[in-house]
């Protein structure tokens, strides 16, 4: 009896000092978030070349597939996110139907919680209510409020994964009242990002938040050889307190970096690249302990597209599809375009303005672009020369209606005005007034660079911002100096109006012409087959 006493005793004892190491014992959970960027409503796949050979990625039927893999690698642990943008500025598919379609397959895809982005306001505060009520998941946003305090949607969102309380605060783009049309934000202000920000992570923190995310609509400009970004997200990351990872959107560019102990990310847009980031969190000592992320391509052959996502794909399909799929003429070459460089699509919706108008110049904003030409848009005739994968071979590309639609979703009018040498060296100014010089190259992820007609500049990216242009001349070579000389310009409504910083232009001589979807495609109806060459209208100076 005494001998089994004391092998009990012993046994008590023994397991008694195991407990006391146990606190030093780690006991590690994983938390998965899984975030697209930019994603614009592509609700049909993108077709992108890979060596050598052109192979479809993105889309929602496969992206859902993707998602739900990645689910199942971590169940009850992982959140698929996005950081705004997911609807405005999209194909026509969704675009015709006022964007319905994208929020219903984000529905779909299991999109658990977004943020507000820019185009999100395109067409109104009332729209975007609107289109939010479609949404089955939340929205958050810490930085837009009413002069009075009201608040569009909840700074943030508090949820559980794998027994870790996780914070989702949300950052609209502080930029959004100048970036889209005047009016579009309505009542609502959009305060500086990082004091929002921290202030939001302490009170998630204070209501029991153990890992904090932070979408934010705010992207890199640039990114160095080496993977270093330059841009608002990085003085977001370099300001943070309490956050973990910082998730960001808007510049289309690839981040996957570790700034102030932040992890910060941001993906290629439409869907093209998605992001699979884990934070492992020790319960035991109350501090996350690991955090990475990996950024992936979703091919569209290497899954089985979500059908139930496919049907609603082609419910629109054959509702759009006698409007979108009348042939208009065809191009020599693939049209494309570009935020940093002169482009053939810039060349040619400029040349279209300025011959339709008769005006000394004409310009638009990289960004109205919002697609190549031909476009991402599938229309229903197989035969049709597309570099879409499915398609006949081109050149040359048959060119549809349903490509205007996608390279111009936002409805705008072309404007003619008066405009002096001393302002359009201004525009020209804020056109270059946000891209670096990186890697021995111009790089630049916002839209407001011009695509000009009528005129060549030349700019130094490596001189600071507002004296940038070096030479301004016509076409012909004449110089345009910057003084009150006055000129006849056409852009469109939203550069005119003030839109990505151009308030400059709004002098009053204004005067309203045609949707410029509806110009292009009657100047390339006109000419059947059309064609367009980057001609050095923008250079850089050596």
């Amino acid at each position: 009896m005494r001998r089994t006493f004391v092998l009990r005793l012993a046994l008590v004892l023994a397991l008694a000092a195991c407990a006391r190491l146990e606190p030093g014992t780690p006991d590690v959970a994983r938390i998965t978030i899984v975030d697209i960027s930019d994603w614009h409503g592509q609700i049909e796949p993108v077709s992108v070349v890979e060596g050598g050979q052109t192979r479809q990625v993105g889309g929602a039927a496969a992206l859902k597939a993707y998602f739900d893999a990645e689910r199942a690698t971590n169940p009850g642990g992982t959140l698929v996110v996005t950081a705004g943008d997911a609807f405005g500025a999209t194909p026509p598919l969704s675009a015709f139907f006022d964007d319905v379609p994208a929020v219903l397959a984000a529905n779909l895809m299991g999109i658990d919680v977004d943020t507000l982005g820019n185009h999100n306001f395109d067409r109104g505060v009332g729209h975007l209510r609107a289109l939010m009520a479609h949404a089955r998941f939340p929205y958050v946003a810490a930085n837009i409020i009413a002069a009075d305090g009201t608040r569009l949607v909840p700074p943030s969102w508090l949820t559980t994964l794998n027994g870790i309380k996780v914070g989702i605060v949300g950052i609209g783009n502080p930029e959004t009242p100048a970036v889209v049309a005047v009016g579009r934000s309505g009542e609502f202000q959009f305060f500086p990002p990082v004091p929002a920000m921290n202030a939001e992570a302490r009170a998630v923190r204070a209501r029991g938040a153990e890992v904090v995310i932070v979408l934010a609509h705010v992207g890199a400009i640039a990114v160095a050889p080496d993977g270093t970004p330059r841009g608002a997200i990085v003085e977001m990351a370099r300001g943070a307190r309490g956050v973990d990872v910082l998730i960001g959107d808007h510049t289309d560019m690839t981040v996957n970096t570790v700034i102030n102990g932040v992890l910060v990310v941001e993906n290629r847009s439409k869907g093209v690249e998605y992001a699979v980031v884990t934070v492992d969190y020790d319960r035991r000592a109350r501090a996350v302990v690991g955090k990475a992320a990996v950024q992936k391509r979703p091919w569209t052959d290497a899954v089985r597209p979500d059908p139930t996502v496919q049907a609603l794909i082609e419910e629109y399909h054959a509702r759009s599809r006698p409007l979108f799929d009348v042939t208009v003429g065809a191009a020599a070459v693939r049209l494309d375009r570009s935020r940093q460089e002169e482009s053939r699509l810039g060349n040619l919706e400029t040349d279209a303005l300025r011959a339709t108008y008769g005006t000394d110049f004409a310009f638009d904003v990289s960004g109205a672009l919002r697609d190549d030409v031909p476009s991402t848009y599938q229309p229903a005739d197989r035969r049709l020369r597309r570099p879409s994968a499915g398609y006949a071979a081109g050149p040359p590309w048959d060119v549809v209606e349903g490509d205007f639609h996608a390279v111009f979703p936002f409805n705008n009018v072309a404007v003619t005005f008066r405009v002096s040498g001393r302002t359009l060296w201004a525009a020209l100014e804020n056109s270059v007034s946000q891209g670096a010089w990186v890697g021995g190259r111009f790089q630049n992820g916002v839209g407001r660079f011009l695509q000009v007609s009528g005129l060549r500049y030349t700019f130094d990216p490596r001189r600071p911002p507002g004296r940038r242009v070096v030479a301004v001349t016509r076409t012909g070579g004449a110089s345009i100096a910057p003084d009150d000389t006055v000129y006849t310009a056409a852009t469109s409504d939203f550069v005119y109006s003030g839109g990505d910083g151009y308030g400059m232009l709004a002098n009053g001589t204004g005067v309203t012409r045609e949707l410029i979807a509806e110009t292009i495609s009657r100047a390339v109806r006109a000419r059947g087959l059309v064609t367009a060459t980057v001609e050095g209208r923008i250079t850089v100076a050596p």
